[in-house]
């Protein structure tokens, strides 16, 4: 699991680590040895960088469209970083993410419009899991259309010359209108590139359980939370 870094990559471990500096982090990049926590020492895992303050601390992988093969092989190391109090795992994908126009929709979307999608989710992750995961990418094709469906509703269904926005756009609009917090935010950029790479070809991607739970807790959640129309 140890891995050179492209140009692209470590420009943008170095950007992340001034960022976290200037936030008052203690920030070690591609840390070894003992600079790794313990619960790290058992992988064969080389973090791109580690940010840690006394209320949180941060496990940070940062990857690319070719090297979207990484992903794959950190599930076991996601699950150790979630498990610890006060540790969280962050992927950074630094591809350059190409705007795309969206279809505007005809009629405004209601959440009741939402739950028949939503079933179906729910029934494909149950049909995948008693099934090995073997389709694991489809449910989050699908969980991430509905994500995506209820964000828009959330936010433009009175704006419809904003409907067009790219996923990129409407996650960023999203945190900051307080539909969804900075660190889900952060997640689903993540997912999106995820999203964007299996629904691109990248068939050999394994999308670890950690974060397929946290998709679908989240599609779940914006498709049927009501008290988030009121922000």
């Amino acid at each position: 699991m140890i891995r050179s870094n492209t140009k692209r990559e470590r420009a943008k471990i170095r950007e992340l680590a001034h960022d976290y500096q200037s936030k008052g982090f203690r920030v070690s990049i591609a840390p070894k040895g003992k600079a790794l926590p313990p619960f790290l020492r058992q992988f064969e895992f080389l973090p791109d960088l580690i940010a840690t303050s006394k209320g949180k601390s941060y496990v940070v992988e940062v990857s690319s469209r070719d090297t979207a093969e990484r992903l794959r092989e950190l599930s076991r190391v996601v699950e150790a970083i979630e498990d610890k109090q006060g540790w969280e795992f962050i992927l950074v994908m630094t591809n350059p993410r190409t705007p795309e126009a969206m279809p505007v929709l005809d009629t405004a979307l209601t959440l009741e419009d939402l739950q028949a999608p939503l079933a179906q989710v729910k029934s494909l992750a149950t049909i995948s899991a008693d099934s090995g995961h073997k389709y694991d990418h489809a449910v989050l094709l699908a969980a991430w259309a509905v994500i995506e469906a209820a964000l828009r509703m959330y936010l433009y269904d009175n704006k419809p010359k904003k409907q067009g926005r790219s996923p990129r756009s409407l996650v960023r609009d999203a945190v900051m209108y307080g539909f969804i917090t900075a660190s889900e935010g952060r997640f689903l950029d993540s997912v999106a590139e995820l999203r964007n790479s299996i629904a691109h070809g990248a068939v050999t991607v394994t999308v670890s359980e950690v974060i397929l739970n946290k998709v679908l807790s989240l599609c779940d959640s914006l498709a049927r939370d009501l008290g988030r129309n009121d922000a």
